[in-house]
């Protein structure tokens, strides 16, 4: 029968003789050996990279700061030498609302002046023969006139004339008619549409 020593190098170590083999170590003080030696390692480089990698990040963010800085300072100069431009715009701005208020104001001058000349001329085709105007009033679109005629019929032909001309009167008022002698006294008011 054959014998198989299967602890002989381990008990010789323990008994203080050498093994036969000079590589010959146990299993288990192989791996406690390159554990022990291989951590100090790790932990030196974990040391060197973790540093190396916090100031290349450090150089990457202080280099992106001094382009924004040097794009701001480049942007500030460029606004510096619009800024003239900027005061001619609002110049420019102010004269055309000044000059857009006055012609609003010129155009309605102008509406004003022709439409006294439109009110006459559409009263004096409304105007029967035998009917005359003593006073005609205007206060901002109302108009009031008063009259003479020899006729209460010739002022209901003017009232209705007034009437027929819803383009440019409305709201047309007869309150008051009163006989004198030989001619009647009334009053006639309307509003006027500005259709000049």
């Amino acid at each position: 029968m054959i014998k198989i020593n299967l602890l002989g190098d381990t008990l010789a170590q323990v008994s203080g003789k050498k093994p036969s083999t000079p590589d010959a170590l146990p299993v288990y003080a192989e791996a406690e050996a390159s554990g022990r030696s291989s951590f100090p390692i790790a932990g030196v480089l974990l040391g060197v990279v973790l540093p190396c990698v916090g100031g290349v990040y450090y150089v990457y963010l202080n280099g992106k700061v001094e382009r924004a800085r040097a794009t701001q300072v480049d942007l500030q100069a460029k606004k510096k030498d619009l800024e003239k431009y900027i005061q001619l715009e609002k110049t420019f701005r102010a004269q055309k609302e000044s000059l857009q208020k006055k012609k609003e104001v010129m155009m309605g001058l102008k509406t004003a002046q022709q439409l006294p000349v439109h009110l006459l001329e559409q009263l004096a085709d409304c105007l029967p023969d035998d009917v005359w105007f003593k006073e005609v009033t205007q206060k901002g679109m109302n108009i009031s006139i008063r009259g003479e005629s020899s006729s209460f019929e010739a002022i209901n032909q003017f009232r209705s004339r007034l009437l027929e001309q819803t383009k440019w009167f409305q709201n047309v008022q007869y309150p008051a008619a009163n006989k004198k002698d030989r001619t009647v006294e009334f009053t006639i008011s309307c509003d006027l549409k500005n259709s000049a």
